[in-house]
């Protein structure tokens, strides 16, 4: 078998393993369920916003919650579309990096298969490939402009290519402009080493670039200026909700950096790449400029001093497995097996097969079952305490099975003109249809805005005061709550100030939930004199 076609039933292998993989997890995660009821709402009503008539942008992946509004209004429900899509753009991923290989290595080789075995081995890659997020469409359009940046070496044209990907991926993920500027910064250094050597004319200097640079402007410019225009401000609601705002407690700044130390720690850790890291530099070493292998190695170098340092920034994330820095599980697997084939080129080549088949399959073994043991404690349904506010994905699919369960047992009883306080805003008011904001302000531009930040965990540092939440004369509190396994009902400590302004406990039998019992208690106004089957009198 040729060394083209080996490389080609590798990925194969790859791509079985990486569906088998993400079949372990399979499951939609609360804030997937988010992107959900603004694609609903798309499509039944042409309009983007969680609740009608007011639109926040409570999101950040604006491509992938469009598409799948398209494909709610042709019947296609996202809990299913979601996945598929995402399981296409993971296969996706690992096709083009092995034509990244392929075009660093300069040739066709076995090895450039092997980035996409790590990554279909990673517990972390198929995790979110499950998931329901936007994770793996901005990923695959992260590694297709770096793709063709690479390309660019020799095709400047292909730069126009890098610039349409570039510009999708800023429509998915915020971080899309952060990869932007990297790959626009590998490009300039590789213009400069070019024009050192061979002296291009001064007006051909730059040309390519300046076209990619209008290319993503024409694309994503016209798309910011609406967005912008549509919700009222520059950046999306999540951003004020996340980033700004005044501490509380000032120490709290210096827990939330702690806390995206950690999160590197941890992914250093759980990835193994701790112990690979000689053998990324191994493969930094002596690469020659201006060739698609130095290219390469910088883009995929730079794009880890630039993301690590923003992850740190902003506390990591509070979802395990390493969702928010994906693009880099692509980049370190790139950066290892040129570490690799770095060495195994410097045996010679009658000795090479003996010298490294035993250590490869030694040492692949090991890191197959260390992802193979992380998956299973992943997945554990006894594994449901946070790391340091980091949530397994075994929690986050029970917490998200029981608020769907919630929303699908109350959906019948709500009233149009109901409006609901949640902690969650995914599957309870997606299956709800409810009309809701949230404890933490993701839908909510008053809390978003107004509130302090007041707890040092990604993506939860605000908590909306009860002054805040009753100026939206709620019908229904459902964060303040407790699930417990038995009808007699319990006293809310957090009702006192809901009960003196005419609130009630209530308490529904909601079969299905599974984490901490069947019986589900919150707070209603009495005169809404709420009723519903599974109502515990």
């Amino acid at each position: 078998m040729t060394a083209a076609r080996m490389r080609w039933v590798l990925l194969g292998l790859a791509g079985v393993v990486l569906v088998v993989h993400s079949l372990q997890y399979s499951f939609v995660t609360d804030d997937a369920y988010i992107s959900f009821v603004y694609s609903r709402n798309f499509a039944e009503h042409n309009e983007l916003s969680f609740n009608l008539g007011d639109p926040v942008e409570g999101y950040t992946s604006f491509l992938w919650t469009f598409l799948l509004g398209l494909l709610m209004k042709v019947g296609l429900p996202p809990e299913g579309t979601s996945l598929v899509l995402a399981t296409a753009c993971s296969l996706g991923t690992l096709y083009l990096s092995v034509r990244i290989m392929d075009r660093m290595l300069g040739r066709e080789s076995p090895w450039s298969a092997v980035p996409a075995l790590i990554l279909a081995a990673s517990s972390g890659f198929a995790c979110w490939t499950s998931g329901g997020l936007e994770t793996q469409l901005f990923v695959l359009t992260t590694t297709g402009a770096l793709e063709a940046t690479i390309a660019s070496v020799d095709r400047p044209q292909a730069l126009r290519r890098a610039a349409i990907l570039a510009a999708l991926g800023a429509m998915t993920r915020p971080e899309g402009i952060l990869v932007f500027g990297v790959l626009g910064g590998t490009r300039i250094v590789h213009v400069i080493l070019d024009y050192r050597v061979n002296k291009r004319p001064i007006t051909q200097l730059f040309r390519e670039e300046l076209i990619a640079i209008g290319i993503f402007l024409a694309l994503w410019g016209p798309w910011f200026l609406w967005r912008s225009w549509y919700y009222g401000y520059w950046a999306p609601n999540t951003y004020y909700v996340k980033a700004t705002g005044k501490w509380l407690n000032p120490k709290h700044a210096g827990e939330m950096t702690d806390n995206g130390f950690y999160y590197i720690g941890v992914w250093l850790k759980q990835t193994k790449l701790r112990w690979a890291l000689p053998l990324v530099l191994a493969g930094l070493v002596a690469i020659r400029p201006r060739t698609p292998r130095f290219t390469g190695a910088l883009a995929c170098g730079l794009l880890a001093l630039v993301y690590i340092p923003y992850t740190i920034s902003v506390g990591g994330d509070f979802m395990g497995l390493h969702r928010f820095i994906m693009p880099l599980f692509v980049a370190a697997a790139l950066l290892i097996v040129l570490g690799v084939e770095r060495l195994v080129m410097l045996v010679p080549a009658r000795a090479r097969l003996g010298a490294w088949l035993g250590p490869a399959v030694i040492l692949g073994g090991l890191y197959v079952y260390s992802q193979v043991q992380l998956t299973r404690r992943s997945l554990d349904p006894k594994n449901l305490a946070p790391d340091h506010g980091i949530d397994t994905p075994a929690f986050l699919i029970v917490y998200t099975d029981d608020r769907g369960a919630i929303g699908k047992a109350m959906v019948d009883c709500f009233r149009p003109d109901d409006f609901s306080i949640v902690g969650g805003a995914g599957a309870q008011p997606y299956y709800g249809r409810m009309r809701a904001i949230d404890v933490f302000g993701l839908v909510s531009q008053k809390i978003a805005h107004d509130e302090p930040r007041v707890r040092p965990r990604a993506g939860h540092t605000k908590f909306a005061s009860e002054r805040v939440l009753e100026s939206y004369n709620p019908t229904f509190i459902f964060s303040c709550y407790q699930i417990h396994a038995k009808p007699d009902q319990p006293t809310l400590g957090c009702g006192g100030y809901w009960r003196a302004r005419g609130y009630e406990q209530v308490t529904m039998h909601v079969p299905g939930m599974t984490q901490q019992g069947e019986y589900y208690t919150f707070l209603a106004k009495k005169d809404r004199a709420f009723t519903c089957p599974g109502r515990v009198k």
